[in-house]
């Protein structure tokens, strides 16, 4: 298990999670991912694995109007 912090709060995550994993077990569909303040790019979501310590930022997108 790893420590981290998703949208401000600490969690206990497996090793080797990627963040479309991640996304995944948190029922998020669609959303944007900002990791240690950078933003990632959906084409790197089932690459990016997420490391001890990082500050994830999730914003799920919603569709109004």
């Amino acid at each position: 298990m790893i420590k981290t912090h998703v949208n401000g709060k600490p969690v206990e995550l497996a090793e080797g999670l990627t963040v479309e994993k991640l996304l995944s077990l948190r029922g998020c569909d669609s959303a944007a991912v900002w990791v240690n303040g950078g933003q990632l790019l959906k084409s790197e979501y089932n690459s990016h694995i997420v490391s001890q310590g990082d500050e994830i930022k999730i914003l799920r997108i919603t569709a109004g109007g």
